[in-house]
């Protein structure tokens, strides 16, 4: 299958699970569109159509396209990316922390970023430089987990 893309226009039953076509999806996408993608990716995963490493990075894809609507992804949604990326949480892979966490970051995922916190005390054989990030992250996000938009909000 094919995605159809014609001004703006996607028709999300025709992008197939695969990386390469939600790189190329365009910049900026509808709010109501990115959801139907979010839920749509998180349905395939649940159904093991998609790997744990493209199910990650095809999140990141859709990540960056709902960062540019400066606006939370749908709640219901956000709290499905929450729950399955609180599932995939792991300290083992410096790939998949450095993804997940500019995913919670990014959405306001509060209940992974929350275990993310957790991990930190309760894994004391974290790879140094895997720490290091969380730790720094959790400092630049400080309480305003919910609220990805805060920084911006400073310059009104």
């Amino acid at each position: 299958m094919k995605q159809s893309l014609s001004e703006d226009h996607i028709s999300i039953g025709e992008i197939t699970m695969n990386l390469e076509e939600f790189e190329k999806l365009p910049d900026v996408l509808p709010v109501e569109t990115l959801a139907l993608m979010f839920q749509d990716v998180l349905d395939n995963f649940e159904l093991k159509n998609i790997e744990k490493r493209d199910f990650l990075l095809i999140l990141s894809q859709l990540m960056d396209r709902q960062v540019m609507t400066y606006e939370l992804l749908e709640s219901e949604v956000r709290n499905n990316v929450d729950l399955v990326l609180c599932r995939l949480w792991n300290t083992d892979s410096y790939e998949d922390v450095d993804i997940i966490l500019s995913i919670v970051v990014n959405l306001g995922l509060k209940n992974c970023f929350g275990e993310i916190e957790e991990s930190i005390d309760q894994d004391k054989d974290i790879d140094k430089l895997i720490l290091k990030e969380i730790l720094e992250t959790i400092e630049v996000v400080g309480d305003n987990i919910l609220n990805p938009y805060y920084d911006l909000e400073r310059f009104e």
